[in-house]
């Protein structure tokens, strides 16, 4: 059973239909806060946003009970390679973000309307960082 599973994620890969990574970082060279992520997703139709402060959270609701959870973390990963990578592009402010994968198309018009209004970029939260959303 096990290699079954094992063979369709590699044909789902190759035929390009392998899953998005539900968990992913946004990195910013400006330290900011989720206040500030907020007032860039000012504006854009179909969304709710909520904070929730003693816990440095922004709630992103979008239609279908789908949503996108942005928490603030320490700019440490606890790992070697993980901290050169944020040394190397500058980043002041690291959030941890969790996104519902079956509205992923909808969840990359978000990022990349944080990325517009407050700068910095979105990767996987992969050993390699993969994939990369940026402006």
């Amino acid at each position: 059973m096990k290699n079954k599973s094992k063979l369709k994620k590699i044909r789902e890969k190759k035929a390009g239909t392998a899953t998005v990574t539900k968990e992913w970082l946004y990195m910013n060279p400006n330290s900011i806060t989720v206040a500030e992520i907020e007032n860039a997703l000012e504006g854009m139709d179909g969304i709710e946003t909520e904070i929730w402060k003693e816990a440095g959270v922004l709630e992103v609701e979008v239609p279908e009970h789908h949503s996108m959870d942005i928490e603030e973390i320490a700019v440490d990963l606890k790992d070697e390679y993980a901290n050169a990578y944020l040394k190397e592009h500058d980043i002041h402010a690291l959030f941890a973000v969790t996104i519902d994968t079956e509205n992923y198309a909808f969840m990359q018009k978000i990022m990349q309307k944080i990325i517009a209004g407050a700068g910095g970029f979105f990767c996987g939260d992969t050993e390699d960082f993969t994939p990369v959303v940026k402006e």
